[in-house]
């Protein structure tokens, strides 16, 4: 989420929210360190009375288009999650321009290495683990997950892996960016993103000051689908007009490869006024409903 005013309001408001509607006695360890650099650090959020059973996993990046946000904007909604029986791991990262691609990729890893790791110190299932983003986070995780797939995309950002494919059980992704190369060329239709200079931003994540097309698919999960990717629940609306040139072609792909994908797509004349990144804020029922399906997703691809 962005640093401004509305994204305050949202956050205080998802901070009642929570604080109302969390059932259960959380245990949360805040600001863990998983790396030496000053934002690389996180929170764990588990139910104190689950603390000797073995969770699933979910491991949760902000977003702020590359630029922006933190985790404590997003750790009202990782308790809401945490609360339903899930452990959530609410992971921060080094922003751009202090940091260009695959950094980013390669502080989620670092930081999936440190909890497992850690895993007998917490209620972890190794073997049921998921990851969940919004906007860039979306971007963010997806692109992740595709490197998990994708021995190509893995040799070209020299990636790691600190877990193996099979463990990953699906991704929530909420308003997110699928397709770099595309918003890179097309960015005059992408909507309210493009206050944020979106050729000048992608340019300095990239790394590069005019982005080859090769680079900018390295940066993004569409490119490098395939039948491997696991379950996707994604939530968008298209007044966000990235919905139509990121969302729905990344959905479009998934089910010709044949991926579960459960999808809920607002329309433009949905009744709330709703927009980029609306799942965060609790006032709208869409906001609700796309939490509940969430969390739906999540114990169904559980089990």
């Amino acid at each position: 989420m962005m640093d401004n005013q509305q994204t305050q309001e949202t956050v205080a408001y998802l901070n009642q929210y929570a604080q109302n509607h969390v059932q259960q006695k959380l245990q949360v360890e805040g600001n863990l360190a998983y790396g030496s650099m000053s934002r690389q650090d996180l929170d764990i959020i588990y139910p104190q009375k689950l603390s000797t059973s073995k969770l699933p996993v979910v491991f949760m990046v902000h977003g702020g288009a590359w630029v922006a946000g933190n985790k404590e904007g997003t750790l009202p909604y990782a308790k809401l999650i945490a609360d339903q029986g899930f452990v959530v791991v609410n992971v921060e990262y080094t922003l751009v321009p202090q940091a260009a691609y695959p950094q980013q990729i390669l502080e989620l890893n670092q930081a999936v290495q440190f909890v497992l790791q850690q895993q007998k110190q917490y209620p972890i299932d190794p073997d049921k683990i998921f990851f969940s983003g919004d906007s860039a986070g979306a971007n963010i995780v997806s692109t992740y997950v595709a490197a998990l797939n994708s021995e190509s995309l893995r040799q070209k950002i020299q990636f790691n892996p600190a877990l193996q494919a099979e463990q990953v059980r699906g991704l929530i992704l909420h308003s997110g960016v699928y397709d770099i190369k595309s918003l890179y060329h097309h960015s005059g239709k992408a909507g309210r993103i493009i206050s944020w200079g979106t050729q000048s931003v992608l340019a300095q994540y990239s790394g590069e000051k005019q982005p080859s097309d090769a680079r900018l698919d390295e940066m993004s999960a569409y490119p490098w689908l395939n039948q491997n990717y696991p379950p996707v629940y994604l939530s968008a609306t298209k007044v966000d007009l990235l919905t139509i040139s990121q969302s729905l072609p990344f959905i479009a792909k998934l089910k010709a490869l044949h991926v579960p994908v459960v999808s809920q797509i607002y329309d433009k004349n949905y009744s709330e006024q709703i927009n980029h990144d609306f799942n965060f804020d609790m006032r709208f029922n869409a906001s609700k409903t796309v939490l509940d399906q969430s969390i739906e997703f999540l114990k169904t691809y559980s089990k």
